[in-house]
C-alpha cells in the first residue's frame, strides 16, 4: 500500500521533475561524445569547455533541487549545483589561471560532488531511483580520486577520461529520469482521488 506521502512524491516527480535529470543526462552524453570525437588539443579550449559544462549542469542541478524542495536530497542537489556553477565560472572567466590547476579543480569538484550526490541519495532511501543516485555519486567520487592520485596525467588522457565520465554520468541520469517517470506513472492511478 502506497502512503499519501509516497503518492504525493511519486506523482510530483512524475509530472514535474523527471525531465530535469533527463536534460542533464542528455547534455552530459552530448558533451562526452563531443570531447571524444574532437579531443581538445589546446589546454585553454579544454578549460573553457569544462567550465561551460559545469555551469550548465550546475544551473540545472540547482533548478532541479529547488523544484524538489521538501523531498529527501533536494538540499544536497542544490549544494552540488552551486559548487558546479562556481567552479565552472572560475574556469570560464579565468581560463589561463585555471589551466595550471585544472586537474586539482576537477578532482576536488568530483570528490565534493560525488560525496554530495551519494549522501543525498542515501538520505533519500525509499524514493524511486535512489540507488542510481548512489551509483552516480560513487562514479563521480572515484573520478575525482583518480584525478588527484595521478596529477601528472597527460592532458589528452585527461580529456578522454572526462569524455567517458560525462557519458557514464549522462547515461545514469537518463536511466534515473526514465525510472522515476515509470514508477510515478504506475503510482498515479492509486493517487487519483475517488469520486
Amino acid at each position: 500500500m502506497v502512503t499519501p506521502t509516497g503518492e504525493t512524491i511519486l506523482g510530483r516527480l512524475g509530472r514535474e521533475l523527471w525531465y530535469y535529470s533527463l536534460i542533464r543526462g542528455i547534455i552530459a552524453v552530448v558533451f562526452g561524445i563531443l570531447v571524444l570525437i574532437w579531443p581538445l588539443s589546446a589546454l585553454l579550449v579544454g578549460v573553457i569547455w569544462l567550465g561551460v559544462f559545469w555551469i550548465v549542469d550546475g544551473v540545472l542541478a540547482v533548478i532541479d533541487g529547488i523544484r524538489r524542495r521538501g523531498t529527501p536530497g533536494a538540499g544536497w542537489e542544490i549544494a552540488f549545483g552551486v559548487i558546479g556553477v562556481l567552479a565552472g565560472l572560475f574556469l570560464a572567466i579565468q581560463p589561463l589561471e585555471a589551466a595550471s590547476t585544472l586537474m586539482v579543480i576537477a578532482g576536488i569538484w568530483a570528490i565534493l560532488g560525488g560525496l554530495i550526490i551519494g549522501l543525498g541519495a542515501l538520505r533519500a532511501r525509499g524514493v524511486p531511483g535512489w540507488g542510481w543516485g548512489v551509483a552516480m555519486g560513487v562514479v563521480t567520487l572515484v573520478f575525482g580520486i583518480l584525478i588527484l592520485a595521478w596529477p601528472g596525467i597527460a592532458l589528452a588522457t585527461f580529456v578522454l577520461f572526462v569524455g567517458w565520465y560525462a557519458i557514464l554520468l549522462g547515461v545514469s541520469l537518463v536511466v534515473l529520469a526514465l525510472r522515476i517517470r515509470k514508477l510515478a506513472k504506475t503510482a498515479e492511478p492509486e493517487s487519483t482521488p475517488q469520486r
